[in-house]
């Protein structure tokens, strides 16, 4: 007995008859990625070989391997049936049964590369639980083999001749430079080529070559992610940038300029001495997908050593002309997003980057499978990896469209933050508040532990956003008492407060008494000149109503919070004690029989001690008189 390679067609039906989904109940995990990327496991319901699971020593191998034996499931839902007892070969066929007989007249016919990848996934699995047959190199198990993922139909139904197409647009080149490039661009000195992750290049080790081209010749990409939120924001006031413009590529350089200064000056240093040791990636008319930073460091150089030939040229490889965007999201996610100790992107431009790529069906799982340090995590791991993204990128940057939204600043994502080293910026504020809103403010058990209702949530977030827009509590007295905004509206800390009635009350105050804006007429100078959104954040706070509204009623909740650490002074507890043996309950009357002995003995106790205190108090009293003697 063997385990025989499975049958290409025997696989096509079997993700025909899938729907694209685990056949797992209640699971709609989807076996193949919109990208084109396979994540789905293909599963014996019978083991193949001696020891596996479910193995029926009756069977024979041709059956093994056979369509009535394989079954397509989620790797979650691969590991979770490898229990024999729960899951036995009759349940996992009813399992089968069911779930294709949903897909019967919906068949989908699916493309060689599908079932190029589905086999060698198979077999790379059992190669590394088996350590025999096949090997393939490790890479693979994500990688595409044969077409290049997202630039081919996926499915395509073969009833109803509806395609479901999920073909990357080409990249549109501009002609006339990419003949200009073709002109200019020479081999080359060693080494005169590399292997990029391009493709499937590096899985294949394919060389691209390298060329020499004119640094002043490249020019900056606004889509560039490094720089999201800058352009978003610039063409949300002033309309779409143009490329090819000198203006454009200066206010593109200056975006990237801001971008980690420290991390290019060491860069700076390293090119200046030992020259660029990786080339840049451009696009086929000169565009720079990898290497912006080199290019603005290499432009520096060559002005500040009297224009030295040593810098007027940058070493880049080329990519083909017909390359998709996708390819282009693919290049970026693995050479800049990486954390490969470049220049990070900061958190904001990060997450922009991410959703954006989700919404043109690079899913974030693709996206985390395409980065070499998470490629090889189990699914479970790879599952609490993706959770963490979410909680650090995506809830976060839900948090900012609502807070932008609230003051009517859709998509200026740089009144956020303005580059990774904006010591102002508020990215870190929205991560810790999204911490506390979905974990506690949008959760329905939560709320009622500590008494929020329904009606208060859209309140209590207004507050937290104008605390936020406040970003300065500027007064010694409240940051000593609350600390720096962002650690105010950490979770813990909110929670405090609004478990506090009366702290609560005090907060959803800023809300109803502070205004999201100050009149427009007073957004400009005047000259007629609109102040820059930053300016009208300042000139928003610094209002007599923002000052009063934020920073009083947050000063009014912190004393509320911290009510009963003030009154545990000696003078205030006696005063509290008297106040309950006052109290307009004290009734005597109502006090029972059977409690009297009790009482008294209260009441015995609480004149020993009064007596006591006053001792003590009277003997302090008569000290300090005798000391004011001796002093005169």
């Amino acid at each position: 007995m063997a385990r025989l390679q499975l049958k290409p067609s025997v696989i096509k039906k079997l993700f025909a008859l899938s729907g694209n989904q685990c056949a797992f109940p209640g699971c709609d995990q989807h076996i193949v990625e919109s990208s084109g990327i396979v994540i789905g496991e293909i599963c014996h319901i019978e083991a193949a070989e001696q020891g596996g699971e479910r193995f029926n020593k009756d069977s024979n191998d041709d059956y093994r391997r056979s369509f009535e034996n394989l079954i397509l499931l989620c790797p979650i839902h691969h590991k979770i049936t490898n229990d024999v007892k729960k899951y036995p070969s009759p349940e996992l066929r009813k399992y089968k049964s069911l779930h294709e007989e949903k897909f019967v007249r919906e068949q989908l016919s699916v493309t060689d590369n599908i079932v190029d990848q589905a086999i060698h996934k198979y077999m790379e699995k059992h190669n590394k639980n088996e350590g025999s047959g096949t090997q393939f190199n490790n890479q693979a198990k994500h990688q595409i083999i044969g077409t290049q993922i997202g630039t081919q139909n996926i499915f395509q139904s073969s009833t109803q001749e509806k395609e479901f197409s999920f073909t990357e647009p080409m990249r549109s080149v501009n002609k006339s430079l990419k003949e200009k490039l073709d002109k200019l661009r020479d081999d080359a000195t060693p080494p005169t080529e590399d292997v990029i992750d391009f493709q499937n290049n590096l899985f294949k080790g394919k060389t691209s070559k390298i060329y020499e081209l004119p640094v002043k010749e490249l020019k900056f990409r606004k889509e560039n992610g490094r720089i999201k939120a800058e352009v978003e924001s610039y063409e949300k006031i002033n309309g779409l940038l143009d490329e090819l413009s000198d203006a454009t590529q200066d206010l593109l350089r200056g975006f990237l300029s801001k971008n980690d200064p420290e991390k290019k000056e060491v860069l700076k240093q390293q090119i200046k001495h030992k020259g660029q040791l990786q080339p840049a990636i451009i696009t086929c008319d000169g565009f720079l997908i990898n290497g912006n930073r080199r290019k603005m460091i290499l432009e520096e150089l060559y002005e500040e050593h009297h224009k030295n030939s040593k810098f007027e040229k940058m070493r880049v490889v080329i990519l083909p002309e017909n390359v998709s965007l996708f390819d282009i999201k693919r290049i970026e996610n693995r050479y800049q997003l990486q954390d490969d100790g470049k220049s990070e992107y900061h958190g904001l431009n990060r997450a922009l980057t991410i959703r954006e790529n989700i919404k043109e069906n690079y899913s974030l799982r693709a996206q985390l499978m395409d980065d070499p340090q998470y490629s090889d995590k189990a699914p479970q791991e790879l599952n609490t990896i993706e959770k963490r993204f979410e909680k650090e990128y995506l809830l976060p940057l839900e948090c900012v469209d609502r807070y932008l939204k609230t003051f009517n600043r859709e998509g200026l994502y740089n009144t956020i933050s303005e580059s990774a080293g904006d010591k102002e910026g508020r990215w870190q504020a929205f991560i810790d508040y999204s911490n506390f809103y979905y974990s506690t403010l949008n959760n329905p058990t939560a709320r009622i532990k500590f008494g929020i209702i329904e009606s208060e949530i859209g309140l209590i977030e207004n507050a937290i956003f104008k605390i936020i827009r406040k970003r300065n509590l500027k007064s010694t007295e409240i940051e000593k008492a609350l600390g720096k905004v962002h650690a105010f509206v950490r979770g813990g800390n909110l929670k405090k407060y609004l478990g506090n009635d009366s702290a609560k009350k005090h907060l959803i105050n800023i809300a109803k008494e502070v205004d999201e804006d100050i009149p427009e007429s007073e957004k400009f100078d005047k000259e007629g000149n609109r102040y820059s959104e930053r300016e009208i954040d300042e000139k928003w706070s610094n209002t007599t109503a923002v000052k009063k509204g934020v920073l009083g009623n947050l000063m009014k909740a912190y004393k509320a919070v911290n009510n009963h650490i003030e009154r545990i002074k000696p003078l205030e507890l006696l005063e509290d004690s008297l106040k309950k043996l006052n109290h307009e309950n004290m009734k005597i009357d109502e006090l029972g029989v059977e409690n009297y002995k009790l009482a008294l003995g209260f009441c015995r106790d609480i004149s020993a001690k009064a007596d006591e205190l006053y001792e003590l108090i009277d003997k302090e009293r008569g000290k300090y008189n005798s000391l004011g003697k001796k002093a005169k």
